[in-house]
Formats: C-alpha cells, structure tokens, sequence
C-alpha cells in the first residue's frame, strides 16, 4: 500500500518515509472512529501496520459506508485517504501514503530517472502507482474492473494494457517498453 518502505534488509521501516507519514495521521483515532461501523470487518493481524488499517467491506455496503466514514474521519482532524480495492478490500492511510507516492519517494532518493522506472498493477490500490509520475506503467491482463476503468478512463502513452496475465504480463509490457526484446 506503500505504507512502509524497508531498505537494505533492514526489518525496520525507513524513518524519513514514516516521518513524512506521520503529519496528519493518528491510528488509534482511526480505529476508533471505524468502531461506529459494523459493515467494517477487521482484516487479520498481519494486514494491519503503523501506517495502514485493514478492513473487509461488502461491496453491497461500501457506496453507503464509504462516504459516512471519510466525512467522520475528516470531522476528526484526520489527514487520511480510503482505498477500496477488489469489491471488499478498505484501507485506511495516511493522505500521503499510496504506491505512487513511495516510488516518488524512492526514485527521487535514489535518483532514477522516471523514463527509466516501470511500475505494474493489478488492482484499485495500484491506480495511484499509474497516476502520479511519468514511469513507464504496465496493467495486467488479469486487473481488477475497477483498475481498468480508471485505465479506460485516463488513457496515457506512457501506460500499456498487457493481454498476458501477471508475469507474463509484465514481461509482454517491458517488451513493449523496449527493455527486453
């Protein structure tokens, strides 16, 4: 969810990106506030981190719970963002916290040029992989409804729809993109 950034086999999250996470962001007010909602069914342990709250939410209750919960969560102060993925995955984050905003983060400390730097997806959560920069992106032939509307909708050269599926779907738009032949 590019919550976390993990560098040079550290098991300890790069402190400069939890920083630049931490404004505007408090999770147990988060979790708080999403008690008043029972269509929130917590995700397991291991889906939740410091940065990110994980819920299970039907897609039958979400265009009713979605807007509730943004405008409880915005009365309260909170800088955050919701991420409804695949018609039952909700995540809760911090407003500056996507995958395209940690590949931001990463190419501009590392210095790689966006030309240069491909991304790939599958699903809702990876939109804002496609939406921020100008890295080469490429979907998928198995991606999720939701992010090929989006990709109907925001046509880009810069972005290629696999035919393929998963692997082999990237490897068909790094073809595509002229890095591998």
């Amino acid at each position: 969810m590019g919550t976390e950034i993990y560098l040079d086999s550290s098991d300890i999250p790069d402190s400069k990106w939890s920083e630049k996470l931490s404004s505007g962001w408090n999770r147990e007010l988060v979790v708080s506030i999403t008690t008043r909602f029972p269509e929130l069914v917590p995700q397991p342990d291991s889906e939740q981190r410091l940065f990110k709250v994980s819920f299970f939410l039907q897609e039958e209750s979400a265009q009713k719970v979605l807007p509730q919960l943004q405008l409880e969560l915005q009365k309260s102060g909170l800088d955050i963002k919701l991420i409804y993925s695949s018609g039952i995955d909700l995540d809760i984050v911090p407003v500056g916290s996507d995958k395209g905003q940690a590949v931001q983060f990463l190419r501009q400390k590392w210095k790689f040029v966006a030309e240069q730097t491909v991304v790939c997806g599958d699903s809702g959560n990876d939109i804002a992989l496609f939406a921020v920069g100008s890295e080469k992106g490429i979907i998928v032939g198995n991606a999720r409804p939701e992010l090929l509307q989006w990709h109907n909708e925001h046509s880009a050269d810069s972005r290629y729809l696999a035919t393929n599926f998963c692997a082999g779907g990237i490897l068909e738009g790094l073809k595509h993109f002229g890095f591998l032949e």
